[in-house]
């Protein structure tokens, strides 16, 4: 029971050997910098610092750049879903498919 629940809890992608990479913003619809940070395995690997008009276009290159699947945006609900649609539109045109799995927690 406890090596099913330390699988469970590390996440299957850690099991294979691989680093579990995340990208995480506050976003604040009204402030005109944004932070946001790269983090694998718990440990930060990067914070960025963007205007809130290049958010979709930051997080797209940051996924590109360090191989980041997981994006958790926290924040104004209605804003962060249009960010959302940016970057998949962003995926559709790039791959034809939505790689990264975007959370709005």
């Amino acid at each position: 029971m406890l090596i099913i629940y330390l699988i469970v809890m590390i996440g299957l992608s850690n099991v294979k050997g691989e680093k579990m990479r995340k990208i995480v913003g506050i976003i604040h619809p009204f402030d005109l910098y944004q932070i946001f940070y790269i983090y694998e395995d718990g440990n930060k690997l990067k914070v960025m610092r963007t205007t809130i008009d290049n958010i979709p276009n930051v997080i797209f290159e940051l996924s590109q750049t360090y191989n980041v699947y997981q994006v958790d945006l926290s924040g104004a609900k209605h804003y962060i879903q249009g960010i959302i649609k940016k970057i998949q539109e962003q995926e559709m045109l790039k791959y034809n498919e939505h790689k990264l799995n975007i959370k709005c927690i």
